[in-house]
């Protein structure tokens, strides 16, 4: 038997939505898993070159984890080995939730083979403790866009959908940038002016989001805990972002911790004119890339292929 699991990429923070906010993108990876007498890791697509193929793998690193916490009469037909397939169709280390999709992907496909002993909440509370942070986990868990919230109790998140169709054009520079590194570069303590701005622009965020109220995201996404310390990792940030909102974006915003960006806009013909002038704007800084417009996914990971 062997479960196939389609898993999308995601945005986090949205600029002013640190650490707590995520938004599923229609751009998808796929995780396949079956019994095995051994391990078996294969990657195919982006990061097959890069990408770990024995225990190091993420992916595989997960598995293990749920393997541990439950009933060894559970876990017998995972437990000689498996053979785990990644199959990633958008980029790694680019601040688009490929280790959460990864991560999210395997636990989803694990729990079809065990015969579901786990909620889709206990899915969650582990892929956060594996990813240190709920929002991306959340976003690919679900779908749609997410406000997650840990705690002693767990994981706390709401979903929904917006009531427009959004795109949302991504700039994706020619570099990667490991989440760990941008980071270290955020101070340890922001001032209470600073937390002010972002709390009371996070909360406009949703709001605008769940009611539609798109002329209100631009100031929503504003930010002041995390990219402008992170801009010192990609200079060219500012006037990215500048050239998006000249070119009509409705708000924008660094995806996840970068490089990527990520600009909304009211429909496919914005987005792409709004992905061509970030994107200038990017070689005019002497550094490569491509764009690509997306819509949103609503539904999150799910079972495409089974058998």
């Amino acid at each position: 038997m062997f479960v196939t699991v389609q898993v999308p990429a995601t945005t986090a923070n949205l600029g002013s939505g640190f650490d707590a906010v995520g938004v599923a993108l229609a751009w998808h990876s796929f995780v396949t898993l079956e019994p095995y007498d051994n391990l078996v890791v294969e990657v195919v697509g982006e990061g097959e070159k890069e990408i770990a193929k024995n225990e190091n793998n993420i992916a595989v690193k997960a598995l293990r984890t749920l393997l541990r916490q439950l009933p060894e009469d559970v876990v017998k037909p995972l437990s000689k080995g498996f053979r785990l397939r990644l199959e990633n169709r958008f980029p790694i280390t680019r601040g688009l939730g490929s280790s959460a999709a990864a991560r999210v992907g395997v636990l989803v496909a694990a729990n079809i083979l065990l015969g579901e002993p786990l909620t889709l909440e206990q899915i969650l509370k582990l892929a956060t403790e594996l990813e240190g942070h709920p929002d991306n986990v959340a976003a690919a868990l679900f779908g749609g866009i997410v406000v997650a919230v840990s705690s002693e109790e767990g994981v706390t998140c709401v979903k929904f959908s917006p009531p427009l169709d959004f795109r949302i054009a991504l700039l994706v520079p020619d570099f990667a940038l490991e989440t760990r590194k941008a980071r270290e570069v955020l101070p340890s303590t922001v001032s209470r002016a600073d937390a002010v701005y972002n709390l009371s622009r996070a909360a406009l965020l949703v709001a605008a989001l769940a009611t539609g109220q798109i002329d209100r995201l631009k100031v929503a996404m504003q930010d002041k805990l995390h990219q402008p310390y992170r801009q010192s990792l990609m200079p060219w940030l500012a006037e990215v972002f500048e050239a998006a909102l000249n070119a009509g974006a409705l708000g924008v915003h660094l995806s996840g911790a970068g490089p990527t960006v990520a600009a909304w806009c009211e429909d496919e013909s914005k987005g792409e004119a709004v992905a061509k002038a970030m994107c200038q704007s990017l070689r005019a800084a002497g550094i490569d890339g491509y764009w690509h417009v997306v819509s949103l996914d609503i539904q999150g990971a799910k079972v495409v292929q089974r058998g």
